[in-house]
């Protein structure tokens, strides 16, 4: 898995996507930038194949996520269905303000469990 792929280049704040192994069952992806129509099929992509695992954890860290669509929202839902189909697990990291928002007025905050580092999430929830 390739590093700081950059998501889309035609915007101010260029969204990029960081995928680093944590240890051999866990990685932790960092999205920043807008999480939207044109770049949520990037994240999409990469969730994809590291919730194909059962037992892996991906932690998302979406503290840098300025600006989140239903696409984007979709992807998150999305990936959280992968991983309870595969037996994996997805946990979100410090969602930024505006992602926050979004789950709270969608009730997507209620399957999507976030935690404020990814230290902080257990081994298994």
């Amino acid at each position: 898995m390739s590093t700081d792929q950059p998501i889309a280049d035609d915007q101010d704040h260029t969204p990029y996507l960081h995928v680093r192994p944590l240890s051999t069952d866990r990685d932790l992806v960092t999205v920043r930038g807008d999480l939207d129509l044109h770049t949520a099929h990037r994240l999409a992509d990469a969730l994809h194949s590291l919730l194909l695992t059962d037992g892996h954890s991906v932690l998302l860290d979406l503290s840098g996520v300025t600006f989140l669509d239903s696409t984007g929202l979709t992807c998150l839902i999305t990936g959280y269905r992968t991983a309870r189909t595969t037996g994996a697990r997805l946990a979100l990291i410090a969602p930024s303000e505006r992602v926050r928002r979004m789950l709270a007025l969608t009730g997507a905050d209620q399957i999507l469990h976030s935690y404020p580092t990814p230290d902080s999430v257990p081994d298994r929830q």
